[in-house]
C-alpha cells in the first residue's frame, strides 16, 4: 500500500458527487475500496476502485445488510499507525490501513418522519455499519467524512498539503461523533417517546457573551435534523448592522412565539392573517398592532407605547419597505431624532429601507418564511429547559384560543371589535412571562403587565403602562403612594386577557373601573361565580374557558 497516497473507504447512501469526490482523490493517487453501489457509481465514472469486499474476504449477506461490519474494517481503521507492532500484525493479515473513510447512514430521519412510516420502515433505515465505520475512524483520527458537505473542503485540505494536521482531524472526528450521536438520540426518542429527552446541536453562530458580558462563550447551536423548521432561529438571514447578541436571539425566539400565535388565532377566528407588528423588550411584548397594511400596524405597535419600545426588537410578518422603516424611525417622534431600535425583522428588506436603517444602525434580519404564516406555523417541538441535573421537557405552547369552540363560555355579548382585539390579547398574554394581564384596543397593544406574582399586580401594571407620562411618586410621611394618570379615553372600551383565572373579583373589578370592557379568562377558580357576577354588574362582557385547556402560562 505504500505506492499510494492513502487509502480510502467509500460507503454512502447518497450518491450524489460521489464520484466527484472519489475522482479527486484518484488524482491525489489515492487507493480506492467502496461497497455495493458506491463501488457501482465510481466505477460507472471510469475511477478505478476496488470492492469492499475484497478486503473482508467475503460477499455481502443478509439482504445486503451485512458488508462493511468486520473485523478487517475494524482493524483497518483502529490501527495505531505509530505502533510497530500493529503495522507488522496488519502487514501479516495483509490487510490494508484505511487512512480515509467517506460514509453517510441510511435516512432514518426521512423514515421517521414519514406519515405512513411502518416499524419496519423504520428497522430498515437503521443503519449499522455506518455508525459504527465513523466512530472506529473517529477513535483512530483518520480522515472521517460524515456528511457530503465536507467533500470539497476535505479535498481541498488534502490538495494544501494536510495544514494543521491534528487539529483538522479532531474537527472531523468530533463532527463525526455528533452526526453518529444525532442519529443514535433520534432512534432512541423515537423508540422510547417521552422516555427519552435530549438534543444533539452544532454551533452555528457565536455570540460575543451570553446575557451578561462576564457570561462569555455563548452562541446558537442549530437543530440540525431534517426537515428542521423554516422559522428556526438558523434560517434567518443578518443582513446587516452588529452581529446578534444572546439577547437578540432569545427575542427573535421570544418574537416568534408571539407573531406566530397572533397569526394562528386570526386564521383559525377569522380565516385570514393581518398584517402584524411586534415589539418586544426582554421578550415580552410591549407593543403589538394588526392591520390592513404593516404601516398602519407599525403605527399601532409603536403607539401602545412609545416609552417601552424605546431600544426593542420589531418584527413584521411582510416586507420593510421605505414606508415601513421610515415609520419606526420617525412615528410618533418629537422633533428630529430617530427612535432607538436594535434591530428589526421581516420577511425582506428593500434596498431604500436599508440604506435609510444603516444610519441609525440598525440590525435587519430576514426570513421569507414569515410572510406566509398562518394556523400551521406554530412551533411544535417539544420544549426544553436546562436545570440543575438535568432538563425539564414539555410540549410546546401550541393551543390557539378559537373563540366558536365548545368549551368557551360568554356572560354578556361581544362585538366584531372586541372578538378581534381578544384574539390579539390573547396571543400576546400566553407568549408574555406570567402572570400576565394583557389589555387591547382597535387592533393595538396598550398595556401588558407581565411576570407578576398576583394578578391584581398584573392588571396595575397593564394600567400603569397605558399612561405616555411617568407616574408620579407621592411623599405620604410613612407611606409612599404611587399616583397614576390613567388614559382613560385611552382605555375606554378595551379588552384585557388574563392568562389564568382570577381567584378573586378585585382583579376584574380593577379593570372594570378603569373602562373595560371585554375580558377573557379562564375558568376553574372557587371565585369563579363572585367574579362573573361582579363583571355582569359593571356592564363587561366576559368570555371564559376551562383552565384546563386554554391556561396561558409561560416563561416561569
Amino acid at each position: 500500500m505504500s505506492d499510494h497516497a492513502g487509502v480510502a473507504l467509500l460507503s454512502v447512501y447518497d450518491k450524489t458527487g460521489i464520484a466527484d469526490f472519489a475522482h479527486g482523490l484518484a488524482d491525489m493517487g489515492w487507493k480506492i475500496f467502496a461497497s455495493g453501489g458506491t463501488a457501482q457509481a465510481i466505477a460507472d465514472a471510469g475511477i478505478d476502485v476496488q470492492d469492499v469486499s475484497d478486503i473482508v474476504g467475503g460477499e455481502a449477506i443478509l439482504g445486503h445488510r451485512v458488508v462493511t461490519l468486520s473485523r478487517e474494517i475494524s482493524a483497518g481503521l483502529l490501527a495505531d499507525k505509530s505502533n510497530p507492532d500493529d503495522m507488522t500484525e496488519m502487514a501479516k493479515l495483509r490487510l490494508p490501513v484505511i487512512d480515509l473513510v467517506c460514509v453517510d447512514m441510511y435516512p432514518l430521519e426521512e423514515a421517521i418522519a414519514q406519515p405512513d412510516s411502518t416499524t419496519q420502515d423504520v428497522i430498515d433505515k437503521t443503519d449499522i455499519g455506518g455508525p459504527t465505520m465513523l466512530r472506529a475512524g473517529a477513535k483512530g483520527r483518520r480522515i472521517v467524512l460524515s456528511h457530503a458537505g465536507q467533500r470539497s473542503e476535505v479535498l481541498g485540505w488534502l490538495q494544501a498539503g494536510k495544514p494543521d494536521e491534528a487539529a483538522f482531524i479532531e474537527k472531523l472526528a468530533a463532527r463525526a461523533e455528533y452526526e453518529v450521536a444525532r442519529y443514535c438520540l433520534t432512534l432512541a426518542k423515537h423508540l422510547g417517546g417521552n422516555e427519552v429527552s435530549g438534543f444533539a446541536a452544532r454551533l452555528n453562530s457565536r455570540t460575543k457573551y451570553g446575557e451578561n458580558p462576564q457570561q462569555a462563550e455563548a452562541g446558537f447551536y442549530a437543530d440540525n435534523r431534517v426537515g428542521a423548521d423554516p422559522l428556526g432561529l438558523d434560517k434567518f438571514e443578518h443582513v446587516q448592522g452588529m452581529e446578534r447578541s444572546f439577547i437578540n436571539m432569545t427575542d427573535i425566539d421570544r418574537l416568534l412565539q408571539t407573531v406566530t400565535h397572533i397569526a394562528a388565532g386570526f386564521d383559525k377566528n377569522f380565516g385570514s392573517v393581518p398584517a402584524v407588528a411586534v415589539g418586544v423588550k426582554h421578550g415580552n411584548a410591549c407593543g403589538a398592532g394588526v392591520a390592513e397594511d404593516h404601516v398602519e400596524a407599525v403605527k399601532r405597535m409603536l403607539e401602545g407605547d412609545t416609552r417601552a419600545i424605546f431600544g426593542g426588537v420589531v418584527m413584521i410578518n411582510g416586507e420593510v419597505d421605505k414606508s415601513v422603516a421610515e415609520t419606526l424611525m420617525r412615528h410618533a417622534m418629537d422633533g428630529e431624532r430617530n427612535r432607538l431600535l436594535d434591530g428589526v425583522i421581516g420577511a425582506s428588506v428593500t434596498d431604500e429601507a436599508l440604506e435609510l436603517l444603516s444610519r441609525n444602525k440598525l440590525r435587519v434580519v430576514i426570513n421569507p418564511a414569515l410572510a406566509g404564516l398562518n394556523a400551521a406555523s406554530l412551533d411544535s417541538a417539544r420544549r426544553l429547559r436546562p436545570v440543575r441535573g438535568g432538563v425539564l421537557e414539555q410540549p410546546n405552547y401550541d393551543f390557539v384560543l378559537d373563540l366558536a369552540a365548545d368549551y368557551m363560555q360568554f356572560h354578556g355579548e361581544l362585538a366584531d371589535q372586541q372578538k378581534l382585539d381578544m384574539v390579539l390579547a390573547w396571543a400576546i398574554g400566553a407568549t408574555s412571562n406570567s402572570n400576565t394581564i394583557t389589555l387591547v384596543k382597535d387592533g393595538q397593544l396598550i398595556g401588558n403587565g407581565v411576570g407578576q406574582q398576583d394578578r391584581v399586580g398584573a392588571g396595575q401594571l397593564a394600567l400603569t403602562r397605558t399612561t405616555t407620562a411617568f407616574p408620579e411618586l407621592i411623599d405620604a410621611g410613612s407611606t409612599l403612594t404611587l399616583k397614576i394618570g390613567l388614559d382613560k379615553a385611552k382605555l375606554a372600551g378595551a379588552a384585557a386577557y388574563s392568562d389564568s383565572f382570577f381567584p378573586f373579583p378585585d382583579g376584574p373589578e380593577l379593570l372594570a373601573k378603569a373602562g373595560i370592557k371585554a375580558i377573557l379568562a379562564s375558568s376553574g377558580s372557587v371565585g369563579d361565580e363572585s367574579v362573573t357576577k361582579t363583571l355582569t354588574e359593571a356592564g363587561v362582557s366576559l368570555a371564559m374557558l376551562p383552565d384546563r385547556i386554554g391556561r396561558g402560562f409561560y416563561m416561569h
